[in-house]
């Protein structure tokens, strides 16, 4: 049996009428393709080439043969394209955890457009408020906010720090005038939160600044707290992110000092450097560099003016 890449020698010499002008070519010592023509003639049982003054001449067999190296050249060639194609092409399932806030305002976009870059990786997206443990395989990917995720096993990115600020609804700022400090607070009614959420530096902070003020409603639920401050039930703390891309709502007081949550791009060891989610995570990094100035609340109106 010859060895294949025999063929290759055989064609540079073929092309170029000598073992020296196929050396030039194919940047290999001329004595190794003269051995190595030598050793395809011997497995093949016939001659290939003339050896003249003037170089190699192809015998007929070898003139014969030449067609079909050349396809078998053509074949190889197409070989490696497609391999490298399909090493470079990603596929697959990544699935991907986050809250309903940044799953709305922040992955949602950020999904669309990793989607043209690539189509072959679909993306299932689970909404909770509650840290799935991506230890247990719950997901391979979480956006998260809050302090900086120590389990065994999970790699985590500071991304950016996101801001929060009290709001309310301008009907309510012009019926009840909008409380411009922390003083004011306790003279408004608020609207608390419960269940994961409330844990939240922003509503942590609420509790503390203002004890005595009447709460008249709790929400477990982000959107419905949104929803239930522009009905102009009350005041409460949202993050500025959500809050200031909605004309009818009203930053009040803020961004608050000392009260907001680090944006946190959570991996799996074991899974950071498949393919699919390194794509994944660095595209969503670069996405969230460029929402930094909304996350932080350094693109909303500042306090407003009623």
């Amino acid at each position: 049996m010859y060895d294949w890449n025999d063929l290759r020698y055989f064609l540079a010499v073929a092309r170029t009428g000598s073992t020296l002008a196929a050396s030039r070519a194919s940047k290999v010592n001329q004595t190794t393709i003269a051995r190595r023509i030598g050793a395809l003639e011997r497995a093949i049982g016939m001659r290939l080439f003339h050896k003249k003054q003037t170089g190699y001449v192809l015998t007929e067999a070898g003139a014969e043969l030449r067609a079909t190296a050349e396809r078998v050249e053509v074949e190889a060639n197409a070989f490696a394209e497609q391999a490298g194609a399909m090493g470079r092409r990603i596929s697959g399932v990544i699935r991907v955890t986050t809250n309903e806030g940044l799953a709305n305002t922040v992955m949602a976009p950020a999904l669309s457009a990793f989607r043209k870059l690539h189509p072959e990786v679909r993306v299932d997206l689970v909404v909770d408020e509650r840290r799935l443990d991506l230890t247990r395989g719950a997901a391979d990917v979480a956006l998260r906010t809050g302090a900086r995720p120590t389990e065994s096993g999970l790699v985590a990115r500071r991304l950016t720090p996101m801001a929060w600020a009290a709001y309310c609804s301008r009907n309510y700022a012009e019926e009840r005038g909008c409380p411009s400090s922390v003083d004011t607070l306790c003279r408004h009614v608020l609207i608390g939160a419960e269940g994961p959420i409330a844990a939240l530096p922003g509503w942590t902070w609420l509790r503390q600044a203002a004890p005595g003020a009447e709460v008249v409603a709790t929400s477990s639920s982000l959107t419905n707290l949104i929803s239930a401050v522009k009905s102009g039930l009350g005041v409460t703390i949202l993050p500025c992110f959500l809050a200031d891309s909605d004309p009818d709502l009203v930053r009040c007081i803020g961004p608050i000092p000392g009260v907001q949550s680090d944006v946190w791009l959570v991996t799996r060891e074991d899974a950071r450097d498949v393919r699919r989610v390194r794509a994944f995570i660095d595209f969503l990094a670069a996405h969230v560099a460029g929402m930094r100035p909304l996350l932080a609340g350094e693109a909303g109106p500042g306090r407003a003016r009623i």
